[in-house]
Formats: structure tokens, sequence, C-alpha cells
């Protein structure tokens, strides 16, 4: 292809070229910190995000897979990020700890361990089950067909969290592991992880506790003296936990985090090759090169905040939503569902077309998430939501059901706008 015809531009450009020409596309953009975005904002203040941003930059560069040799530091980050993390979560001193580059990996990798454990200690299962609760991230659906795993899935949720009864009738004897969220995304309540763990050590099943929004949510929650279900390796039953830095741990996307109960269970998660003549290969993630950047960002906002500092902020957002949970109850024919546990929710109408309300309230500025079952808006809080956002939020929101209630708005089928997680 001769350069006349090249497809972007035959000749380079200046960076002030460039420069105004993105800050030019950025102009219809919501930007991430803004007090009107309640779908997965995950800001905790501007010092925070300038540590973060900072500590992300200084090794944009470095590639995690060189932590042994080029880069030590990051090796030091990992394990110093573990420890806080096993801490967290209540896990022993000595249990995996694998930074992965978000929840997808995450995810993927403790079906991967599942997997590979069943193959090796139940060699009779031959087309191995994994149930998942009627709320569980689709990502786990994607890894199964990637891993051969065939999936049950419960059709439905009893007051919006899964039902343990439902849990034990889809066992079955070639279930090797199931799934449950705390909080799954939908409705932000707590699955009932205390009965499940009970199922998964009867039938000797893997059980995972998808943390990977509430992670950096519920244990602050329950030091700050919220009744918080028991979620964390003090079940006995749960094996594997996935925890997102890059949700409520305020790292720069993206990195997460798998952590596994037991060390021994490492092996599983591991794949090694002697065969490539440039030496063996040994790799405990999916990816390949991966930017230490957003490793270095977790460790750096961990450092920064403290155990304290992180309480102190979700303290801040958990009271913004307990008021906006108020404000919505209050307004004449739409509820909440449940109780929420954390700092993100759903609420819906009977009586009222959702769809309308969100594309409004989306009109006006405000960001969210639509959901289809039922039709709902989910909203997601953090540190910049305060007493006056809040307000503002629930004065046009119960605007906006008013006008919807006339016949005054309807409608504006935006589907590209939802349902993209």
């Amino acid at each position: 292809m001769i350069a006349s015809n090249w497809p972007v531009t035959p000749v380079g450009r200046s960076w002030a070229q460039i420069e105004a020409d993105i800050d030019e596309g950025r102009r219809g953009d919501v930007h991430w910190t803004s007090k009107r975005n309640l779908s997965s904002s995950y800001y905790a203040g501007d010092d925070v995000a300038f540590v973060a941003r900072e500590a992300f930059l200084k090794h944009i560069g470095d590639n995690v897979t060189h932590r042994h040799g080029l880069h030590p530091s990051v090796l030091r980050y990992e394990q110093e990020t573990g420890d806080f993390v096993r801490a967290l979560l209540n896990a022993a001193d000595d249990c995996p700890v694998t930074i992965t580059t978000g929840g997808s990996e995450s995810l993927f990798l403790a079906m991967k361990v599942a997997r590979e454990r069943a193959r090796a200690l139940k060699p009779a299962i031959t087309a191995p089950e994994i149930v998942l609760t009627h709320t569980t991230y689709p990502v786990f659906n994607k890894a199964a067909h990637a891993l051969g795993l065939k999936v049950v899935q419960l059709p439905r949720s009893t007051d919006y969290r899964a039902d343990a009864a439902d849990v034990r009738q889809a066992i079955s004897d070639r279930t090797i592991m199931m799934v449950g969220g705390a909080p799954p995304f939908p409705y932000g309540l707590v699955d009932p992880l205390r009965e499940m763990s009970r199922l998964a050590e009867e039938h000797d099943i893997w059980l995972h506790a998808d943390c990977c929004i509430g992670g950096f949510v519920l244990p602050f929650a329950e030091a700050l003296d919220r009744p918080v279900p028991t979620f964390d390796f003090r079940l006995a039953g749960v094996r594997s936990i996935s925890i997102d830095f890059h949700k409520y741990g305020y790292a720069m996307r993206g990195c997460s985090a798998v952590v596994l109960r037991n060390r021994d269970d490492k092996q599983f998660q591991n794949f090694a090759s002697d065969i490539w003549p440039a030496g063996p290969y040994l790799s405990d993630t999916m990816s390949g090169s991966r930017n230490a950047g957003p490793v270095a960002s977790a460790w750096a906002v961990m450092n920064y905040l403290g155990y304290e500092g992180y309480k102190a902020r979700m303290a801040q957002t958990l009271t913004s939503t307990d008021r906006l949970v108020a404000a919505i109850n209050a307004i004449p024919g739409i509820a909440v569902h449940g109780e929420p546990e954390g700092v993100h929710f759903s609420f819906g109408s009977p009586e009222l077309d959702m769809v309308a309300v969100g594309d409004e309230l989306m009109e006006r500025g405000w960001m969210m998430n639509l959901q289809t079952e039922p039709a709902s808006l989910l909203l997601m809080l953090s540190v910049q939501h305060d007493a006056a956002v809040v307000d503002q939020f629930a004065g046009d929101l119960a605007d906006v059901v008013d006008r919807v209630r006339a016949g005054r708005v309807t409608r504006r089928d935006n589907a590209v706008a939802y349902g993209i997680y």
C-alpha cells in the first residue's frame, strides 16, 4: 500500500495536534470522577487519584513478567498487597495471592484451579459441571465455555439473592464447583455463602466467593458495625476469592487478585513447559506481558490510605448510600430491591417504565446501569456522591417519575448506552 492511500494518516502529527484532537474528542465524555457518574466510578478523592496515577506512571513501561529480574520493586508490591488482602479476607499467612489484569482473569484462574483439581482427585467425573447463581457474572459462563465445563445456572433469585435450596437441588455427582457473589452486581445483596459453604464441605465442591466488587467494601462495612453476612475465608467451604483493586481498592485499571485457601492448590493454577529453546517457562496467570503500573498503583494507594483510610472513605460512601436508599424508597411507586449490604443497589417499579425513567435521567446527565430482570436501575456510589449530590439525584428522580407516570416522558430505547459492563 502506498503512503498516499494509508488508512489513518500518511504523515505523522505533532503531539500538540494529537492532544488537541483527544481533548476535542473527549468533550462528549463523562469523566470517571463526575458527581453525575453513578456507574462504576470507584473514586476516593483527588488525593487518592493523584497517588494512584503517579505510581502508575512511574512503572508504566515496566513488565510484571520481569519482576524476578529487571523489576524487583514490582515483586515487592505484589507481596505486600498480597499481605493486605490476606488480612482483609481472613486468609492464612501462606495462602497464595496472584495479582491479575482484572476480575475476568481472576475468575478464569479460579475455575482453572477447580477443574484441574477435579481432574487429579476425581478422575471419574468426565463431564464436570459448575453451579452458578442467577446473578453470577457472565464471565464465569465465558470461562466455562473455554474450559469445557457445563454450566448449571439457577433460574431465579429469591428476594434478590440466591436460594440455598435451589443451590442444593442443582448439585449433582458431576458438580466440581459453585460460585456465590459477595455481593453480585445486579442487586447488591450477598448470596447465602454460609449455607453454600456447608454444601461445599458436604459434597467436596470447590466454592468460589466472587468479591470483585465487595472485597474492599464489606470488610470495612463490617468494621463500621453494619450487618454484613460472613463471606470470606472464615467460611470453611470457601476455597478461592476474587477481589478487584481497581474497584473500591481505588487503584488504576486493571488490577485484581485471585486468592486460594490452600497453598497446595496453587499447582493447579500454574502452567509449565520445558520445550521452549529459550529455557523453562512457568506462569501462574493467563496473560503474558503485563503493565506494572496497575500493581504499583494498588500498592501506593494501600500505603497512602492504610486500613483506617479505606475505612473512613467507605464510611462516607455508606452514609450517602443510606441517604439515597431512604430518598428513593420515599418516592411513591418505586422501591429499592432489598436492604443493600454495600454501596451499590438497584431499584424499580411494578407500575412504571423503568427504561423511560433511565432514559430521562441520562438525558439530564446522570449515568447509571439499566437492568432487565426486573426492569430496574442500578447505582454505584463513591466518595464524590455526598449529601448534595444524593439530594439532587433524588429530586430529579422524583420529577422524572411524575413525568413518566403522567405520560409526558417515554422511553427512547437507547440500547447502546445500556448493558455495557
